[in-house]
């Protein structure tokens, strides 16, 4: 019997939102530990759990990033990856020539209906390495990736700065540069709701793609580094970790500089952005083959500006700002505190609020871009000067901004207070319908024909998407949610419009990271696109929540070779 999530009375829910944990030394700067430095006496007092070394290897192994800005991970022995269908649409669109996959979805039903994506890779991060030393004594950046590159050829080698230049870590890559598609949804199925349901909660998207990773020709030997899979998915308050590629934050960045982001910069780009969105929706409407080529754009778009709205809510806000405020003069004091770092970065924070009054003035005078590069070039120096003033203070015991770097982030599943009365922690099949049925069918909410036709088999109480408490951002897309014992129990797609002003200061309020429930997939897989043996293989490859061990499942049963099968049209 497939497990179901069992609802409770609203009248519980406020008494289950007063859920405390115990309190993060400053929580204002976020839970994107990297896996080198993983908080593992915050873990241990929060969580009362704390990962072994072996335990956050397999994770970090487990784990992949997708250069072309998402994340990843494998879920099978044999080199089965799970990421979201928005992250591999625009490759799907590349190599589906006369059909129309991206419509109407795509499950091969075989090895050898796996159609190879050219251009997508994923990358494995193997290996870390503190080069900090090295940097700060002179070393380039880059003749460190390339000495690395020499000595170890079969590796993609990036040195990457933290804390803006306190810190440097060389990391090296494994990349998986044969992959195939082995199944995605209907696009409307993927991206139902559309813009107006874009960062929001409740959510009832089934955003996700499988792929299989091939080496000489055959599917990936996998079987050390996968999370196994938990149909069950999570329960309410169960603590959860999010591993993933997070894009960038500026947590570190001044006040000044969040200032004239809000009163400046944004405003600008979204005037820019919707004109770019009103322009290209003109031309897809000139005919059926312009809109199928100008699809996945429109709706990297809408995505962009809907981004920068949420970040620009987050920074107008009120809370966020005092946060923020309140968080530069900690800093600041434990600088001056410190005769020794006041004498070396004491002045970084007036020295940038300086320059960002000349840069206000430069772009309210609409002055040439390069004229502006040189104040920010100028501010980039007192920048690193902060990130090593933080680094100084407070060491690795916060995490440093995100860098499209492999992160680890703890958060709890929980529902959250909303426009007065409270949303519940996961949405189900009932209520996909009821939003169709609601809005008349009309697009975006309107359901394709297959789950229409199929809505009698399907067992309606299914969760669909749910949420946590998890620290996310831009770049988590198609990352892995893992319980404690490295099962799948969620994928990340998105975040509510709240978690956007994240970027700047960390709050977990009313801000959440919406997920893929792994009932729902399940249930698609079987139900609607005829993937049993997808299904299986996942299913398969699951183990008792009870095992903390990361030991290996049995290894699937091998696909029969078949024909490609194509899921069915959508409306």
């Amino acid at each position: 019997m497939k497990p179901t999530v069992r609802t409770r009375s609203l009248l519980l829910f406020p008494a289950l939102l007063c859920v405390t944990l115990a309190a993060q030394e400053h929580k204002e700067l976020g839970r994107m530990w990297t896996f080198e430095n993983a908080p593992l006496e915050w873990f241990q007092q929060a969580y009362d759990f704390t990962p072994s070394p072996e335990w956050l290897e397999h994770a970090r192994l487990s784990s992949l990033r997708m250069p072309s800005g998402c994340s990843a991970s494998f879920v099978s022995p044999l080199g089965l990856i799970m990421t979201n269908n928005h992250c591999a649409r625009d490759a799907v669109a590349k190599m589906q020539g006369e059909h129309d996959w991206v419509r109407d979805g795509y499950y091969a039903g075989s090895f050898d209906g796996e159609v190879k994506l050219p251009g997508l890779s994923v990358q494995q991060l193997v290996a870390t390495k503190d080069v900090t030393k090295e940097v700060h004594a002179g070393a380039a950046p880059k003749d460190l990736e390339k000495a690395a590159d020499e000595q170890e050829p079969g590796l993609k080698h990036q040195c990457v700065s933290l804390f803006q230049g306190g810190m440097y870590h060389l990391y090296s890559y494994n990349t998986w540069k044969d992959l195939r598609l082995v199944c995605t949804p209907h696009l409307q199925s993927a991206h139902f709701g559309g813009d107006p349901d874009n960062f929001c909660f409740p959510r009832y998207a089934l955003d996700f793609t499988f792929l299989r990773a091939y080496a000489d020709d055959k599917p990936a030997e996998t079987s050390k580094f996968y999370f196994t899979w938990k149909t069950a998915g999570p329960t309410e308050n169960e603590l959860v970790f999010v591993t993933g590629n997070p894009g960038s934050t500026g947590r570190l960045q001044t006040v000044a500089q969040c200032e004239t982001l809000r009163d400046l910069v944004y405003p600008t780009n979204l005037v820019r952005v919707r004109a770019a969105i009103e322009q290209m929706n003109k031309e897809a409407a000139s005919s059926v083959e312009k809109e199928k080529e100008l699809r996945t754009a429109i709706l990297g778009l809408e995505n962009t500006r809907k981004a920068f709205e949420g970040y620009l809510d987050g920074l107008r806000n009120p809370r966020i700002m005092e946060i923020k405020q309140k968080a530069e003069a900690a800093i600041r004091a434990a600088v001056d505190a410190d005769p020794a770092l006041k004498d070396k970065y004491g002045d970084a924070w007036d020295k940038v609020a300086e320059l960002e009054k000349q840069r206000r003035e430069l772009i309210e005078a609409k002055a040439k871009p390069g004229e502006i590069q040189k104040v920010q070039t100028e501010e980039r120096e007192h920048a690193t000067r902060i990130g090593e003033a933080f680094f100084a203070v407070y060491g690795t015991r916060i995490p440093p901004d995100a860098t499209f770097t492999l992160r680890l982030s703890d958060g709890v599943v929980r529902g959250f207070k909303m426009n007065g009365t409270i949303a519940p922690y996961f949405t189900s099949l009932y209520g996909l319908y009821a939003r169709h049925t609601e809005f008349g069918g009309v697009h975006p909410f309107d359901v394709p024909q297959p789950w229409l036709e199929k809505k009698g088999e399907l067992d309606l109480r299914t969760p669909v998407n749910f949420v946590a408490t998890c620290d996310i951002i831009g770049g988590n897309s198609g990352s892995p949610m893992i319980d404690k014992q490295q099962n799948v129990v969620g994928l990340i797609f998105d975040g509510n419009i709240e978690m956007l002003g994240n970027n700047y200061v960390f709050d977990d309020e009313v801000a959440r990271t919406v997920c893929v429930h792994p009932a729902f997939i399940v249930e698609a897989l079987r139900k609607i696109y005829g993937a049993g043996k997808l299904a299986d293989e996942l299913e398969q490859n699951a183990r008792k929540a009870e095992a903390i061990d990361p030991g290996r499942a049995e290894t699937p049963a091998k696909a029969d070779k078949g024909e490609p099968v194509k899921a069915g049209r959508g409306n």
